[in-house]
């Protein structure tokens, strides 16, 4: 007898809230059976002339158990429905966290907060190497911020999904700031050579290499006084997560104080 209890609870457990509310609509059904044949095997020993008056009772003492059994059996629909509801809900907020989630994951990875892996192309710019320069102009020998910002420029306009100049990444509201021929980035002070990774479609990312102006200005600069340019396809990149400040600082007007 314990064995087939155990067995029972077990499989109730089992089943979840759908197999109790079941079990117990079964549970009142043999209730009412079992009860209609204890009165039946009662009446039966009773006198004959008795019989008539207990048989009314009978009747209806069968029909208020199954008044009283259709009362429980709608209760147990009921509860089986709000459980099928509860069930319903929770499926529905686990997909609503998993929609917030991708979303989340959209938006760090376009504000650059994630590291990003993938292919994409190299471009290296460096300074002459000529000693002086044709027009004795020193500043046409060394790679300036503007040559810089039209590389990231047109990498950005070419659909690049994530860029870095010298292993930082950069934004496309990111400041590149040269002093003298040195690069400031982040506060971080840079030499040439200079290397801007973009991780996208290495065709289109080259294709507005080749037709951005500021570029093609540089590119010609590179024949004429020696300057360093060249692009590097790379099937996997890796760039750091943006590591700069992402707030933006507001001028406030001072208040006047009146004396």
């Amino acid at each position: 007898m314990t064995d087939l209890q155990d067995e029972t609870v077990d499989e109730a457990a089992a089943g979840g809230p759908s197999t109790l509310v079941t079990r117990l609509a079964f549970g009142l059904t043999v209730g009412l059976l079992a009860a209609i044949l204890v009165i039946a095997a009662q009446s039966d020993t009773t006198p004959a002339s008795a019989r008539s008056g207990r048989r009314v009772q009978l009747v209806e003492l069968i029909h208020a158990e199954q008044a009283r059994t259709q009362a429980l059996e709608a209760t147990v629909a009921d509860l089986a429905a709000e459980v099928a509801a509860h069930e319903q809900q929770e499926a529905g907020g686990a997909t609503t966290l998993a929609k917030v989630q991708r979303r989340i994951d959209r938006i760090t990875g376009s504000a650059g907060l994630t590291e990003v892996r993938g292919p994409g192309i190299t471009t290296v710019l460096t300074d002459s190497t000529l000693p002086t320069s044709p027009t004795d102009n020193l500043n046409d020998l060394v790679v300036h911020e503007q040559d810089l910002q039209a590389v990231t420029n047109a990498l950005w306009a070419g659909g690049a999904e994530a860029v870095s100049v010298n292993g930082q990444r950069v934004l496309a509201t990111t400041a590149i700031r040269c002093v003298g021929n040195t690069l400031m980035l982040h506060g971080v002070v840079y030499s040439p050579p200079y290397e801007i990774k973009a991780i996208g479609d290495e065709g289109a990312l080259r294709a507005e290499l080749d037709r951005d102006p500021a570029v093609q200005r540089f590119r010609s600069a590179v024949q004429e006084y020696k300057l360093g340019f060249a692009v590097i396809v790379d099937e996997t990149l890796t760039i750091p997560a943006y590591e700069g400040a992402t707030g933006v600082n507001v001028a406030q007007t001072a208040r006047q104080t009146t004396e």
